[in-house]
């Protein structure tokens, strides 16, 4: 054990002693470059859930394979001895058991995935949740005993700490540096200033644009965990030369970290998320990460549509099912009556666009003005033809052309949002569906469920409802996408409440 022949080898005899004499063997792997205080702690509370620790160090080539020609800062000979020193009492003099670390093996730049990982077999494997996805550490349970996952142990990462300092001293390597950023989060915050809802994290991103080291495009990210907000910014690479640095045009050049990447680092012990807000919509590498995360839904407010990244990513969010929000276009106004301007996101129980006859949008318009659901089944107008627990049935009142038999499948109380919707819901939806095939005997046709932004959906009644539809010989153009401004022909009644 720690031979000066075999150092930084896995001592197999020595594991299988450890095995034998029934000791509880643990993994914990990492680089350890530039050694503090979250590492010593990290290490520490490996040991406290084990009997015998063997520590995996990341060589230099491996490092640097991953982190770039700059790093390590510290050999991997040193490393390797720094941590074989822990919890000794006299420097330089090993006694069995008194090394924090039992055993330390440094991993090659060539090491097979999970390498070490299947040579020790663990009883536990400690790690950081930042470590594997989902996925992976589903199959790590089917190599180790275990998988314990502890949180970061230090705020701020060793990468971190190194940025910072490069900025400390290398900005001085971009002309006029402070005065570029300082105008360059000045115009984002301008453009930034046109989103009428204000509420968090809104104003907190605002705030925290001035963490960014991006003095070409400061971006910022935010999400909510366990009821509090936290930030990420883009941090760019001061240290590459002043020639490159001073000539940068493209947008992400020598940014090595985006703020969504950022913040994602900081919050990933604390818990899951699946909504993100950006100041700029995630370029497709981004995305990626975030679709690993598990990210459902991403607010932005800014974007770059005619760059190859952008299109890229939104096909990406597009084909993962992630619902995409611009800000800037949650409030779509337009003028009504050459002097009115109407916004079709206010209205709360319909979507005037969508709607594809006259007598259908003044019904609507009725309803809206009298804080009415034109669905609530209290005052529909049309029969009702049998209700259960969660749904009631109706004809639709304004079929699509070419329908044999058009159903309407309505949520009985007011939900609006798919998410909120039970499994017993789901459910009763599918037996209502089934059992109407029977009843009325439709013999094939389709069950549509629109949800989700109208412009999008093609909905003109926000609260859910499924479409059951029969065909006749033709064939049924029902549409899925919708509209931002009144269809040609029709016009918006105008309330006589206060005439």
């Amino acid at each position: 054990m720690f031979s000066k022949e075999n150092i930084g080898k896995l001592d197999i005899e020595a594991l299988k002693k450890a095995r034998e004499e029934g000791k509880k063997i643990g993994l914990v792997q990492g680089s350890w470059d530039q050694f503090h205080i979250g590492h010593l702690k990290y290490i520490k509370k490996a040991k406290e859930n084990c009997d015998y620790l063997v520590v995996g160090v990341d060589s230099d080539a491996k490092i640097q394979k991953r982190k770039g020609k700059n790093r390590p800062l510290i050999p991997e000979n040193e490393r390797y001895e720094m941590i074989k020193e822990l919890g000794v009492a006299k420097t330089g003099i090993y006694e069995e058991g008194k090394s924090i670390a039992d055993d330390i093996v440094i991993k090659p730049v060539d090491e097979a995935k999970w390498e070490l990982i299947k040579q020790v077999n663990p009883d536990v494997l400690i790690t950081i949740t930042e470590n594997y996805t989902t996925e992976e550490y589903n199959e790590l349970t089917n190599i180790c005993g275990s998988v314990l996952v502890l949180p970061r142990q230090a705020e701020t990462s060793t990468s971190a700490k190194l940025r910072k300092k490069l900025i400390t001293n290398m900005s001085d390597k971009v002309d006029d540096f402070e005065n570029k950023f300082n105008q360059a989060v000045d115009d984002t915050t301008k453009r930034l200033e046109v989103v009428e809802n204000k509420e968090e994290p809104y104003e907190g991103m605002i705030k925290h644009l001035n963490d960014s080291t991006d003095w070409v495009s400061p971006v910022v990210a935010a999400a909510k965990v366990n009821e509090k907000w936290y930030y990420g910014s883009n941090q760019c690479d001061h240290s590459l030369s002043r020639k490159d640095l001073n000539n940068r045009t493209e947008l992400f050049y020598s940014t090595v970290e985006h703020a969504e990447i950022n913040l994602l680092k900081r919050i990933s012990d604390f818990g899951e998320i699946d909504t993100i807000y950006v100041s700029l919509f995630p370029c497709d590498k981004c995305m990626k990460v975030l679709i690993q995360k598990g990210i459902k839904k991403i607010y932005y407010y800014e974007d770059h549509p005619q760059r190859n990244w952008s299109k890229r990513s939104h096909e990406l969010a597009q084909k993962n099912n992630i619902e995409t929000i611009c800000m800037l276009d949650q409030k779509e106004t337009l003028n009504v009556d050459n002097d009115e301007k109407i916004d079709y996101y206010d209205f709360k129980y319909i979507y005037p666009p969508n709607a594809r006859k006259q007598e259908q949008l003044d019904i609507m318009m009725d309803k809206e003005y009298n804080n009415l659901d034109p669905l609530d089944p209290s005052i529909i107008e049309q029969e009702i033809l049998f209700s259960t627990k969660y749904w009631y049935i109706s004809k639709n009142r304004f079929p699509h052309q070419d329908t044999g038999e058009q159903f309407l499948i309505i949520a009985k109380d007011g939900i609006y949002d798919i998410n909120d919707m039970n499994d017993e819901m789901w459910n009763e939806l599918k037996t209502i569906w089934l059992t109407m095939t029977q009843d009325y005997n439709i013999p094939g046709g389709a069950l549509c469920f629109r949800f989700g932004k109208q412009e999008l959906s093609g909905a003109s009644l926000k609260r859910l409802h499924a479409h059951l539809v029969m065909p006749t010989d033709n064939k049924i153009r029902f549409p899925i996408g919708g509209h931002k401004t009144l269809q040609k022909g029709l016009t918006l009644k105008k309330s006589n409440q206060n005439d």
